[in-house]
């Protein structure tokens, strides 16, 4: 079977959803909106109005981003079912993004001592019964402790790194071990997915893994450094697999003195570009994140016209749908805070 015929269904699918993305026009208009009211009111013809309809009144930005995020899932989901099988395998790792955000979700909480009826009201079950796992995030959110919860998870791939989260959680009262494992999980998976593609399909999909896994690394450590975690610490939280960092300058990233010796040493990479020194590290660092996102958006932008019979086509689809609902959520949190149209566009990708 030829290209075309592998991805012809996919292919169709992304023509139909490409035509109710919100325009360049019509999210500016959106911008201007002065309350959540009046913002859901301009998504009334959009493909949002279904999952905005089943919001609980009164409406918060809370609410919206989760009723944004369901919509996201649901394309996902519809590009990795209509997606040849072997381009399905490393597309569904963007879904357990969402997996990870409901365990996070479900450590959170258990932490919280809430009952299971509001634990399972956090899940995104759609994620969950696309991958099957329906019963097990059930089944962890009638845990009382957190060990009962890790235990519920003992037969998933995320069963060692909440162990040791766990663990950590025992020793110090924080669950920020926890996250940043399973962030870690995630990222070993994208690596592993993508290094199991077919030859010809790699070149499409390296940008996106390659950008979101050495950004994450990055970031990660430098953030880290802002915290005066050790380098020990560090070493347990980052990625193992690397794409365009060499071990040599992940090494001595990790053991830099302080976050100037480490900012130095990411700006002397291919990814200095990222990097502008800004008033604080914590303001380089988030200015670094918007860049790293801003350019996974334009690459996708240029290559929904490039990229066609190949697993780059959903790819760019995913991550343009991906823009969009990052900029309602920015929307819907700038709207609510009554910031100004020039404040909510610099936390928006356009």
């Amino acid at each position: 079977m030829t290209q075309t015929a592998i991805y012809a269904a996919v292919l169709a699918k992304i023509g139909s959803e490409k035509s109710r993305l919100i325009s360049e026009a019509k999210m500016k208009t959106i911008i201007e909106t002065k309350s959540l009211t009046e913002f859901t009111g301009q998504l009334r013809e959009t493909t949002y109005q279904v999952q905005i309809a089943k919001i609980p009144l009164p409406l918060t930005s809370r609410k919206l981003e989760r009723a944004f995020n369901e919509n996201l899932i649901e394309t996902y989901i519809k590009m990795v079912k209509n997606a040849p099988k072997k381009a399905t395998v490393f597309l569904s790792v963007y879904l357990l993004r969402f997996e990870i955000e409901n365990i996070k979700s479900l450590i959170k909480a258990v932490n919280a001592e809430l009952d299971p009826e509001q634990k399972l009201a956090r899940i995104y079950f759609s994620v969950e019964d696309y991958l099957k796992k329906r019963t097990i995030l059930e089944e962890a959110a009638k845990a009382l402790t957190l060990r009962q919860m890790v235990n519920a998870f003992k037969s998933s791939e995320y069963a060692s790194a909440l162990v040791r989260g766990a663990q950590s959680y025992e020793e110090n009262g924080t669950t920020v071990a926890l996250d940043v494992l399973l962030d870690k999980v995630f990222y070993n998976l994208l690596y592993d997915r993508y290094q199991k593609l077919p030859k010809e399909e790699k070149p499409h999909a390296h940008f996106y893994a390659s950008t979101e896994s050495d950004s994450f690394l990055l970031l990660a450590i430098l953030r880290g450094k802002t915290l005066n975690y050790d380098s020990t610490w560090l070493r347990t939280a980052v990625p193992l697999n690397k794409f365009k960092l060499s071990s040599d300058t992940v090494e001595a990233l990790l053991t830099a003195a302080d976050f100037e010796s480490a900012l130095k040493i990411a700006s002397g990479t291919s990814y200095g570009k990222f990097f502008a020194k800004a008033q604080s590290p914590e303001e380089t660092i988030a200015s670094a994140e918007k860049a790293f996102n801003r350019a996974m958006f334009q690459h996708a932008k240029v290559s929904t016209i490039s990229e066609i019979f190949n697993i780059g086509a959903p790819l760019a689809f995913m991550m343009l749908k991906k823009a969009e609902a990052h900029n309602l959520i920015a929307i819907s949190a700038g709207v609510e805070a009554s910031l100004t149209s020039d404040k909510i566009q610099e936390q928006m990708l356009l």
